[in-house]
């Protein structure tokens, strides 16, 4: 699968760092998985528990913290996959690209949904409305089965088919 063009500007610009961004995307993907789980949880018991207790108000506070901020490691999960993605591709067999071009799709998928979730979550904190809020679970809930089918995708790339494993002889 050809990067779009502006993945590739992003590729570029990320392989003519002087860092290797691709070597942190095993780290980064734990917490890109991780947090955005919590937060969901802890946005659905906001929802379940009644509005005027102090612990709904605090399970909602958290909640946003933690979509923040597995916001941010979803991208940065994105970024230093794409920075890791064509060398990883080429030494895979065929079944193997096959999958990894359906890992790097849906991480795409994943990346603008979470911007879009992240512009949701936005308006719903200004507006303070809970029909928002209910909507805001819903795609987030659809997004994180997503995000999770890619990192299955991401698990077998590594562990059947080798994606991104050194060998040294």
């Amino acid at each position: 699968m050809a990067l779009s063009g502006l993945e590739t500007k992003i590729y570029n610009m990320m392989n003519n760092s002087i860092f290797d961004f691709g070597f942190y995307h095993p780290y980064v993907v734990d917490f890109a998985i991780v947090l955005p789980i919590i937060a969901l949880f802890l946005h659905f018991i906001s929802i379940l528990t009644r509005a005027d207790e102090a612990s709904s108000k605090a399970y909602f506070k958290v909640s946003n913290l933690l979509f923040f901020i597995g916001s941010g490691f979803v991208t940065a999960a994105y970024l230093t996959g794409l920075a890791e993605g064509p060398d990883v591709r080429q030494a895979l067999s065929m079944e193997g690209r096959g999958l990894y071009d359906a890992h790097q799709a849906l991480a795409t998928y994943i990346a603008a949904g979470f911007l879009f979730l992240s512009f949701i979550k936005i308006i719903s904190l200004l507006v303070k409305k809970d029909p928002l809020r209910y909507i805001f679970g819903t795609l987030f809930s659809i997004t994180m089965l997503i995000l999770i089918y890619a990192y299955a995708i991401g698990i077998s790339l590594v562990y059947d088919y080798g994606a991104g494993v050194v060998c040294s002889g």
